[in-house]
């Protein structure tokens, strides 16, 4: 219904697993990898959990279009069944010819095993993948462990995905299935936006619909985050109803009220007794303003100097002054000091007259003129393009044609490459860190976003990819137009995954301690343990806070990034070595 007036080409937020609207999170792809890597280690099981709407089903379909043609999948997408329904469910997804007699256990799993040593023999991996694992039998859990038994002497046959709610780790914590925990190789659990990704997931979904301008209001994207908790498929839901309250009201953009009203539609209403907190809350309120309205009529006879203190349920909503919980008194607020070079306006100071405490204030008008220095112009028309197109333009840096990787969103398909693609908010230092090419995203004065494609950067001023070539620009009249928003594609460890921490695979912290050991200013033994131990915690540490990083003891894409400029990896493209 409101397609045709936003211009979208469709609605853009369906709960459908729609592939074209794929959007992956920093930890989306984080989980990805963990899919990945799991595919590629022979027999033991790879568990991915998740609240519900979380993007569980997403990730999964992620992960199966990367898979290459020689590995068989068995997706089992309702495991409610008994351990004969299930084997025979798995014979069928892997189009195993079955027969009338093939009923009992015995003779399916004699069946599944036949298959697999075929499939090994011709060089093809079978991979079973079972969604809503939650809802499993731990009878039937027990027999699918027994699946992982069928082996030559060197591989496991049969590689086995299990996926579902938070309940499937209590479900896996019973003392029967302790040998099944045993056996998960790689785990992730997947939990839901946080603000920041939430925004960027509302503008994938409406730029793939075909509206490259925003559509919310910041204070709307806010207000979608915290009605919905930052999961996905209460996202959708959200802001599909908040687009038909758009339309209905005939509004060119969703507000955060006409997102209230829709979130007000859409969730149940609260509890009587949860009213009842809020009348209360509300009556206390009314109190307060009563008596504060009460305090300044009779303020003739409260002593000098008094101040009313703030209640605990108000105080987190002043900011703090001096360490007490009361109220500033005028004269502890500072006079403003109006900057140089800013746009002439008018300051207002408020002062009471000499010896007369209780006069009317006196206005004062201080006129501050306008600064010298105007930005340079620039023509942001040629300059502006959507992200795919911008990614596709620092593609070619990385020995990337843009033709090369299919449609769809480029940040995503760069992985089949063995790149990777981090979304983040910064400032200019922050890209002279980074030292990669960059996708920035850029506002008009009409409010309208875009993205400039970055592949140089020296002497003040930046190089930018065209559809018709390159164009230098200075950083300072871009400056006044970046939101803080970029792009950037960068090299993940060769052993797999995008982020390197306690209970990471040995192949990755073996590569991160080798790493770290060639850093130059911070002494670091390579020991060659694939452990992540305190001492390697600890040097990572010091390299996050040598290089303005939160020193969490976490390598993801930022640290990589920074670790892989210090040690002067080759084959990387580099703003700074751009013309």
């Amino acid at each position: 219904m409101y397609s045709k007036y936003f211009g979208l080409r469709e609605p853009s937020f369906a709960i459908t697993p729609d592939p074209q609207y794929l959007f992956l999170s920093e930890q989306h792809r984080e989980a990805l990898a963990h899919l990945l890597y799991g595919a590629g280690e022979s027999g033991g099981f790879v568990l991915l959990t998740g609240e519900v709407g979380t993007g569980k089903t997403t990730v999964c379909r992620a992960f199966l279009e990367q898979l290459p043609d020689a590995v068989d999948v068995a997706l089992i997408l309702n495991p409610a069944m008994t351990v004969t329904e299930l084997l025979r469910a798995v014979c069928e997804e892997l189009r195993i010819p079955l027969s009338d007699s093939d009923r009992s256990v015995q003779r399916l799993v004699d069946r599944l095993n036949s298959y697999l040593l075929e499939a090994h023999a011709d060089g093809r991996r079978p991979l079973l993948m079972i969604d809503e694992a939650q809802n499993l039998r731990p009878k039937v859990l027990e027999q699918i462990r027994l699946l992982t038994n069928l082996e030559t002497t060197k591989h496991k046959l049969l590689q086995i995905f299990l996926v579902g709610q938070p309940e499937l780790h209590t479900l896996l914590q019973r003392e029967g299935l302790r040998q099944l925990n045993q056996r998960i190789t790689a785990r992730y659990h997947l939990a839901p936006f946080g603000p920041r990704d939430t925004a960027e997931y509302v503008r994938h979904r409406l730029a793939v619909a075909g509206v490259d301008r925003q559509l919310f209001t910041r204070g709307a994207l806010r207000r979608i985050h915290r009605f919905s908790g930052g999961v996905p498929r209460l996202i959708n839901i959200l802001c599909d109803r908040a687009l038909l309250g758009a339309y209905v009201t005939r509004s060119v953009l969703v507000t955060k009220r006409i997102v209230a009203r829709a979130a007000g539609e859409i969730r149940p209403p609260a509890p009587r007794g949860r009213r009842r907190a809020w009348g209360i809350a509300a009556g206390m309120a009314a109190t307060l303003v009563l008596a504060i309205a009460a305090g300044w009529h009779y303020r003739d006879r409260i002593p000098a100097g008094w101040q009313p203190p703030v209640p605990a349920f108000l105080a987190r909503w002043l900011p703090p002054h001096a360490g007490t919980n009361r109220l500033p008194s005028v004269e502890s607020v500072p006079e403003a000091t109006p900057a140089q070079g800013r746009p002439a306006h008018a300051v207002i100071a408020s002062k009471a007259a000499p010896g007369k405490e209780d006069a009317a204030p006196q206005v004062a008008l201080a006129r501050v003129e306008p600064g010298p220095v105007q930005p340079p112009t620039l023509d942001l028309e040629s300059i502006m393009t959507d992200e795919s197109t911008a990614l596709g333009r620092i593609l070619p840096r990385w020995g990337i044609e843009p033709d090369d990787i299919g449609s769809g969103d480029p940040c995503t398909r760069v992985s089949a490459f063995g790149l990777g693609c981090d979304r983040d908010q910064g400032s200019w230092s922050t890209l002279r860190e980074l030292d990669r090419p960059v996708a920035i995203r850029l506002r008009d004065d009409q409010g309208n976003d875009g993205f400039a494609a970055i592949t140089g950067m020296a002497d003040g001023t930046v190089t930018l990819a065209l559809a018709d070539g390159t164009k230098r620009e200075p950083v300072t009249g871009i400056a006044g137009h970046w939101t803080g928003d970029y792009v950037v594609i960068w090299q993940p460890p060769p052993v797999g995954g995008q982020m390197i921490r306690p209970g990471s695979p040995a192949a990755a912290v073996r590569w991160l301690r080798k790493l770290l050991a060639q850093v130059p200013t911070q002494p670091f033994p390579d020991t060659g343990s694939g452990s992540f131990d305190a001492a390697l915690a600890a040097a990572l540490r010091r390299f996050q806070s040598a290089h303005g990083l939160a020193p969490d003891g976490i390598a993801g894409p930022q640290t990589l990034i920074r670790l892989n400029n210090v040690v002067a990896m080759p084959g990387i493209p580099r703003l700074s070595g751009a013309s």
